[in-house]
């Protein structure tokens, strides 16, 4: 099939760091999978996330948040919005939302999936527990520590509750805690997380 071929080279140009040929090669592909595939198709749909990832490595952040705020929209009518495609498409919006600095849309983006998460995938989702620890590590990179803290404490009663208090994600959302309040100058608090995290990795 001459479409997927295409497909591939454009994969490899990526692969190969050859981003302007991936990005030229994928928009003539989609032109010509629209055409011949549909606007609906899988192919077609996937070749606009590959164009938002080109776009993310090329640097053009507000391009790949263009055509991720596009396909978002358009998954969710034609994949629906419970399609783990759209959810994939969701989660890739918040991101560069946030690496781009647009804070108040980035939360409202974080919120909602959250909310889809929930609704969808259930309260104890892997993907759940992840989306809330990108939520905390951004509040705190945006200076709102005490929201973070929150988000994250809350966060590792769950991850314990639900991976146990060995797994490496759990001890990981127990450093950044730690991180935090050394940020913010609680420095007791900080010191008494270390010790209990360094003891876990020990008897771990």
């Amino acid at each position: 099939n001459t479409l997927i071929t295409r497909s591939n080279l454009a994969f490899f140009l990526g692969e190969s760091g050859q981003i302007e040929s991936a990005l030229k090669e994928s928009a003539s592909l989609l032109e010509d999978q629209t055409r011949i595939l549909g606007p609906e198709h899988p192919d077609t749909l996937t070749t606009r996330n590959d164009i938002a990832h080109l776009y993310s490595r090329s640097g053009k952040i507000e391009s790949a948040l263009e055509v991720f705020t596009s396909l978002m929209e358009d998954q969710t009518q034609i994949l629906g919005p419970k399609h783990p495609d759209t959810l994939d498409t969701h989660s890739n919006l918040v991101y560069f939302l946030r690496e781009s600095g647009q804070i108040e849309s980035a939360l409202d983006a974080f919120t909602s999936l959250l909310k889809d998460q929930t609704r969808i995938l259930g309260l104890d989702h892997p993907d759940k527990l992840n989306t809330r620890s990108n939520l905390a590590y951004f509040l705190g990179g945006s200076g709102q520590i005490k929201s973070a803290l929150e988000t994250y404490n809350s966060l590792l009663e769950d991850q314990i509750r639900i991976i146990g208090p060995d797994h490496p994600d759990t001890l990981t959302t127990r450093n950044n805690i730690a991180c935090l309040l050394g940020d913010s100058r609680q420095i007791e608090s900080a010191l008494e997380a270390y010790t209990y995290l360094q003891k876990e990795r020990i008897r771990i």
